[in-house]
């Protein structure tokens, strides 16, 4: 049985379908398997999948050898996962890419910030307006609760559970967790609910609980420009994004004597290597965190 023949695009939309519809992908994601998969046919000049030889995918990895390791290593991740599809629909026989060998990725260690640093960048919120109790809820739920950039903006009014606290959080793959809800991160939450988002609503806003002043969901680009000039303001010289709230939030877990099981299902990781990566802080580097962040270090 010779696999059924297709266009370039044909499979690559297919797939891109099974991304959204079976495993539940974000948009984001999906776009970049979609870029992955197009640069692959732009260098390898590739007429047709089926044709893909193992030469074909030397030269695609020789032309990103410019690119950093890890950069590699995921589109290698986003190439086979297309070809391994590409079988299953009976499209190829054999993934070219069986084996290539994966870039060596250098394992670093996540920034983390101490508790002080949350604080002032708590604190850096201006609380009289609508922005500003936004923003500090919004640092609040990521350090507090360890959640995703986009799961954040993305969080609904029908995933909030104060009476019980907690918080439904539909995760990568539209994994469902439950997290628990602090008492710091809940006050600052009802503080932007109560006072602050009535201000955002519009007519047409929908139930996502972080609005823009245009009264839709906050974009993470948004975010990440309130929070960098937040830490600006407060002085911070580490470089700040979203995701080091949510390395701080496992390591403080950590250095505090959580189990790794915990932090793994808090943070939604469906595999533990994912979260092992806190444990190869060595002890004396522990140690200097825990000083740091620790209430009762001292």
């Amino acid at each position: 049985m010779k696999p059924h023949k297709a266009s370039l695009s044909d499979p690559l939309a297919s797939f891109l379908s099974h991304l959204d519809l079976e495993r539940g992908l974000s948009e984001h994601t999906r776009a970049s398997y979609r870029y992955d998969i197009l640069q692959f046919v732009q260098l390898t000049k590739v007429q047709a999948f089926e044709a893909v030889t193992e030469r074909d995918t030397e030269v695609w990895q020789n032309a990103l050898l410019d690119l950093k390791p890890a950069s590699r290593a995921r589109k290698l991740v986003s190439l086979r996962r297309f070809f391994e599809f590409l079988i299953k629909k009976n499209l190829i026989f054999r993934n070219p890419l069986e084996h290539a060998v994966v870039p060596k990725l250098s394992r670093t260690l996540p920034h983390t910030l101490t508790l002080n640093d949350i604080q002032h960048l708590q604190g850096s919120t201006v609380l009289s307006t609508p922005n500003g109790l936004r923003d500090r809820a919004m640092i609040s739920l990521m350090y507090g609760c360890g959640l995703r950039v986009s799961e954040v903006c993305n969080l609904s009014l029908q995933a909030i559970f104060l009476n019980e606290g907690f918080l439904k959080i539909f995760g990568k793959g539209s994994k469902e967790r439950l997290v628990p809800l602090g008492s710091v991160a809940q006050a600052h939450l009802e503080a932007w609910l109560v006072h602050g988002r009535p201000k955002f609503a519009k007519k047409n806003s929908q139930s996502f609980v972080f609005l823009s002043q245009r009264g839709g969901a906050i974009s993470r680009k948004t975010f990440w420009v309130h929070l960098k000039r937040y830490a600006h303001d407060i002085g911070l010289e580490t470089p700040v994004k979203p995701h080091l709230l949510r390395h701080t939030f496992a390591t403080h877990l950590l250095c505090n004597g959580a189990d790794l099981r915990s932090i793994q299902a808090m943070l939604g990781h469906s595999d533990i290597s994912t979260t092992q990566i806190y444990t190869h802080l060595n002890p004396s580097q522990l140690q200097e965190t825990y000083n740091r962040c620790h209430i009762r270090a001292k």
